[in-house]
């Protein structure tokens, strides 16, 4: 199962170890809050995916 994982903010290790135990395979991280984010990329992106988790 693909997972896309927007992240607003950088992630916490807790957070990259949660991110870690759902994904199992096809993963893409998607950082918002690195700036000059291609939202039309975002939206492709959300739609290839099996899920998509936003994490804040």
């Amino acid at each position: 199962m693909s997972v896309l994982h927007i992240y607003k903010s950088e992630p916490d290790e807790l957070t990259k170890e949660l991110a870690k135990a759902v994904s199992d395979g096809n993963t893409l991280e998607f950082k918002l809050y690195e700036g000059n984010v291609d939202y039309e990329e975002l939206v492709k992106k959300i739609f290839e995916y099996d899920k998509v988790i936003c994490w804040w």
